[in-house]
């Protein structure tokens, strides 16, 4: 089943009221999906749904039917998120009394027993790719080898379970044994984003940008080879925007040191908004090398704006851009396939 619009999945009806739950959400694509649904709810018509959102970091504005609750300690640790979820949510759930819930972290409410919906956006708890502790640390091996299991346990007792992709509903079917009909497919919506379109010259397609977290499956290792095959082979005056920082982790400081050892033009920039995002893709081409996504929302993104895109050749990035004709594949960590990609938009 596919669906346009959370809302009308989750169907509010007059009067009554939503508990809205992330506080997962801090950054990137997980923190956009929030931001937009606010932006759905506080454009919804129906005024009389009263809307609860509890969060952890993000501010937003209270209107007279929303109403926000913010506990920014819960990023302190995992113990406080525990503290959190067996103590606090049971005394916010019993006072505000809601008809439904929605969790945007993956996993019901586990002291709600009314109607749920879940909005899962972990795609390492389904990719067939298998992390290794000692190369992409133990956060996502944990991920995928212990948390996916109460992930799925979780969600085999919801109303309904909503995915981003085909591939992700396929997965969740086999790899948690959940019915097809308690399965929904939607694909973010960022209709209500402003954006500016890509204008097309010689300077914009020797700028890349990679708007992107810094995890191992994000294979930012895979672009920078690309560059220097590119360079290597004649390409000049060009740059590379990362939305990392190059002292973040182990992982980022290997991805700066490669850059400088190699003389490569890269901008480890660290995170920005939202609006200078689509700024980037008005003025760049997206390189996206990531082999592990829930959706690839900078794949929409900057489809929206028309720019060039060179994407990894996974069934997430197949299924955003099948009908994209400034879009080129290549195999993920191919990058001599990806440099000559790049070499080839400097001769069209």
């Amino acid at each position: 089943m596919k669906s346009n619009s959370l809302i009308e999945v989750i169907c509010p009806t007059p009067g009554s009221t939503i508990l809205v739950c992330d506080v997962h959400a801090s950054e990137s694509g997980a923190l956009s999906i929030l931001n937009d649904f606010y932006e759905q709810v506080k454009s919804w018509p129906d005024k009389s749904v009263n809307w609860w959102f509890i969060v952890s970091t993000p501010k937003y504005e209270e209107k007279s039917n929303i109403k926000i609750l913010r506990y920014p300690w819960i990023k302190k640790g995992w113990f406080y998120r525990l503290i959190f979820d067996l103590i606090y949510l049971k005394i916010i759930i019993n006072r505000i009394a809601p008809q439904k819930v929605f969790s945007l972290q993956n996993k019901g409410l586990s002291c709600f027993k009314g109607p749920q919906y879940v909005y899962l956006h972990l795609p390492f708890v389904l990719t067939d790719h298998r992390f290794s502790l000692r190369r992409d640390g133990k956060t996502l091996w944990i991920y995928q080898n212990i948390i996916s299991r109460l992930i799925f346990s979780s969600l085999r007792k919801v109303d309904y379970t909503i995915v981003q992709t085909s591939w992700m509903k396929n997965a969740l079917k086999t790899k948690a044994n959940i019915s097809d009909d308690k399965i929904l497919i939607l694909s973010p919506d960022i209709s209500t984003n402003s954006y500016w379109k890509y204008t097309d010259s010689i300077e914009n397609r020797k700028c890349f940008f990679y708007p992107a977290t810094a995890f191992t499956y994000k294979n930012h290792i895979t672009l920078l080879k690309a560059i220097l095959y590119a360079q290597d082979r004649g390409l000049t005056g060009y740059n590379v925007t990362f939305t990392i920082r190059a002292d973040e982790n182990d992982y980022t400081k290997e991805l700066y040191d490669f850059s400088k050892k190699n003389n490569l033009c890269v901008d480890f920039k660290g995170p920005i908004r939202r609006d200078e995002v689509f700024k980037y893709f008005s003025k760049s081409v997206l390189l996206f090398p990531s082999y592990v996504e829930s959706f690839g929302l900078p794949l929409l993104e900057a489809k929206m704006t028309g720019c060039y895109i060179i994407a990894s050749d996974t069934p997430f990035s197949r299924e955003i851009l099948h009908d994209y004709d400034k879009a080129s594949f290549f195999e993920e960590l191919d990058y001599e396939q990806m440099g000559k990609e790049i070499l080839k938009l400097q001769k069209l």
